[in-house]
């Protein structure tokens, strides 16, 4: 098992050394979704099999204002039928409204708990994008896969697998079972296959609402938990980088569970009832580093229009973050809170070390805030297209040197958007 991490720590306190980091534009919690880009996406490469987050470059994440590049499996883009329904290799039926899809049919909505465990595997993508030789960016690793509640609810409806943690544990503990042991093995098909090893590797599940927790706090220490230890666990075992757990809602009761778990960087839901950062912040431990824990794109509106008390709040909040990173509260799905999150990433990088300890020791002095205004009349236009990703096959007879399984050869991006091949 690896779990020093002096190398990703090294690398990233270099970079904290005398500013505040920024991510935007990585992985599927701050990626850039196609429709954000309009006609300028026609040849990306999806990151996420849904939701179509771009593949970008570490050149295209530089010009955003990110700090980190990207590397993970990428995939083609969902195609939908004459219905506008897409079946994913889940076997999970998406319908697309308005451009954005919801599920709409779940494979194992009726299975027994003898049937669960002979559901068919999904099929892990043989692409992947890696990282850029050229920039000396740390690597996020995004999620190649849903996390244990989140493929739960996805097969069997999420009301469907309520019931059964309070009805019936067996088809509950099978499904559990079943995702617990896919997961793993997307993360051991990622992480074996990237020629270098990531600085950060993110694994998402949303465990609450805005108004709370999906299952009780019993339930998830009985039935999730010990999972999801197992699943940390496993990705420790291929990796040293930081693992950032992410989870939306109200999640603070669970907070310490969390911090058991050994993780380096939390990605949580800011909006959710009790989330309030300060409160956050005493519940873990102080090193323990908060992902996105100020809305990237509330701070380029309010600097956008001179809101100088708005500006104050953010500054003092992301000073009360302690050890922090950046970044949009989620996925980028519109140009308009694109453009905001660019002038967010301006300001942040604005703020040094010292304007931190200020606003910890005494406020949001004037000359902060006026900073921050200052940082948002810089007019840039980044111009990415989401088109050069460096993606390879995994080729696990011909690794590369010095690493188990990998990827080996490149793959040149096709016309009409896809890897060769697809």
């Amino acid at each position: 098992m690896i779990v020093n991490g002096h190398r990703w720590r090294k690398k990233l306190g270099v970079l904290a050394a005398e500013r505040l980091l920024v991510d935007i534009g990585t992985s599927s919690l701050t990626g850039v979704r196609v429709g954000a880009l309009g006609q300028r996406t026609s040849k990306a490469i999806a990151s996420h099999p849904i939701y179509e987050t771009i593949a970008l470059d570490a050149g295209d994440c530089a010009l955003l204002g990110s700090d980190f590049q990207r590397a993970g499996c990428v995939y083609a883009s969902p195609t939908p039928n004459d219905e506008d329904i897409f079946v994913d290799t889940y076997g999970v039926s998406w319908l697309w409204t308005d451009g954005f899809p919801a599920q709409l049919d779940h494979p194992l909505e009726k299975a027994s708990w003898q049937e669960i465990p002979k559901h068919r595997r999904p099929v892990l993508p043989n692409e992947l994008q890696i990282a850029s030789v050229d920039h000396a960016m740390p690597v996020v690793a995004d999620a190649p896969c849903p996390g244990l509640l989140d493929t739960c609810f996805a097969l069997r409806n999420g009301w469907s697998f309520l019931d059964d943690i309070t009805e019936n544990w067996r088809n509950a503990s099978a499904l559990l079972d079943w995702s617990q042991e896919t997961i793993s093995n997307a993360y051991e098909h990622m992480l074996t296959a990237l020629p270098e090893q990531p600085d950060i590797v993110v694994y998402a599940d949303d465990l609450g609402f805005q108004g709370g927790m999906y299952l009780s706090d019993t339930d998830f220490r009985n039935f999730l938990y010990p999972r999801l230890k197992s699943v940390i666990s496993h990705i420790r075992r291929h990796t040293d980088a930081a693992i950032c757990l992410h989870s939306c809602g109200g999640v603070r009761s669970i907070l310490s569970d969390f911090a058991d778990l050994g993780i380096e960087m939390l990605n949580l839901d800011f909006y959710a009832k009790g989330m309030e950062i300060a409160e956050v912040r005493r519940k873990i431990p102080k090193e323990m580093i908060l992902h996105g824990p100020v809305d990237l794109g509330a701070i380029g509106a309010a600097a956008n229009r001179g809101e100088r008390g708005a500006l104050a709040k953010y500054a003092v909040d992301m000073a009360e973050a302690g050890s922090s990173i950046a970044a949009p509260p989620d996925s980028i799905s519109e140009a308009g809170f694109l453009d905001e999150c660019l002038v967010g990433a301006d300001v942040v990088r604005e703020l040094d070390l010292d304007d931190m300890k200020t606003l910890r020791n005494i406020g949001p002095e004037k000359s902060i805030i006026d900073k921050m205004v200052a940082a948002a009349s810089k007019i840039r236009t980044p111009g990415i297209s989401g088109e050069n990703p460096r993606v390879v096959t995994m080729d696990r007879a011909h690794p590369p040197s010095g690493h188990a399984g990998g990827a080996s050869q490149l793959i040149p991006v096709t016309e009409d958007g896809h890897t060769q091949g697809t």
